[in-house]
């Protein structure tokens, strides 16, 4: 009979992942490269955060795994399943309960702590490549903090349409410092980067990069000092199922009217049982 060792991976690789984590740690938003594992599920489908993990994760953790704000996504379910297989460890879907929060695509609504640790899955880790494709090229302007190519990609989307027409991954700017990819979450979800108590960590298996924003990090979107950061608009809209309010909406089009309900499915699961408990 194979043993399996805790949380799939082997001490020696676990070690290399936290030396690039503890690295992107001290250096937030530096792009920080790892030696990316194979993993029995397909690059881009969340391997850079499953690795990140499986690396950090103990027996006393409690997983949790969303997909876009979802528990019960193809995704979530498939990722949460194989975590608890190869640790044994708790999950759960409430966001309050878990010390490990494993996500695509969105911040939780609910506030985090500073007994929490928030992964991002990344696709794309380098916020420069939409504007520079060679990576050594990129590297260097990092160095240099040249990102003048980023500010007239910004200018011309301004100039031609009133405001980027980046509607995720949207720049950051990191400790006054890099400039970084926040991972594909809604503008909705970049203020929520800022001051953050949780410690936040962003994986990309396939591009094998590991980066950071430690808690209480600021953390700001790059704007030009005459406009103000733009988010998604959901002013006098409420959620079908709970009546929730001033959340991120996913809009479901019925009989040719527009539905909103909230992203966050324990958000949303939270609201729909404190209503119900205040009615009764």
């Amino acid at each position: 009979m194979v043993e399996i060792s805790f949380a799939f991976f082997d001490e020696d690789a676990k070690k290399e992942i936290r030396r690039a984590i503890l690295k992107g740690i001290a250096l937030p938003g530096y792009i920080v490269p790892f030696a990316s594992r194979e993993m029995p599920l397909a690059r881009g489908w969340g391997t850079g955060g499953l690795q990140i993990s499986l690396s950090i994760i103990t027996e006393a953790d409690t997983i949790k795994v969303i997909d876009q704000g979802c528990d019960a996504s193809v995704n979530a379910v498939n990722i949460r399943e194989f975590i608890v297989a190869t640790t044994d460890v708790r999950a759960t879907s409430t966001t309050g309960e878990a010390s490990i929060i494993q996500t695509r695509h969105r911040v939780p609504e609910t506030a985090l702590t500073e007994e929490q640790v928030l992964v991002f899955q990344v696709p794309t880790p380098d916020v420069l490549t939409v504007v520079e494709p060679d990576t050594d090229k990129q590297k260097k302007m990092h160095a240099h903090l040249e990102y003048s190519k980023l500010w007239v990609l910004l200018y011309e989307d301004t100039a031609s349409f009133g405001d980027s027409r980046i509607a995720s991954r949207y720049p950051v700017e990191v400790n006054d410092h890099f400039i970084m990819d926040p991972s594909p979450i809604p503008r909705y979800d970049i203020p929520r980067l800022n001051d953050n108590p949780a410690l936040m960590l962003f994986g990309a298996g396939r591009e094998k990069r590991i980066y950071a924003i430690p808690p209480y990090t600021k953390v700001k979107p790059i704007v030009f000092d005459d406009r103000s950061f733009q988010m998604e608009d959901f002013t006098g809209k409420s959620c079908m199922r709970c009546g929730a309010e001033n959340v991120f909406f996913d809009t479901l089009k019925k009989d040719g009217e527009v539905q909103y309900y909230c992203s966050d499915s324990d958000f949303c699961d939270q609201t729909l049982e404190s209503r119900k408990s205040h009615a009764s």
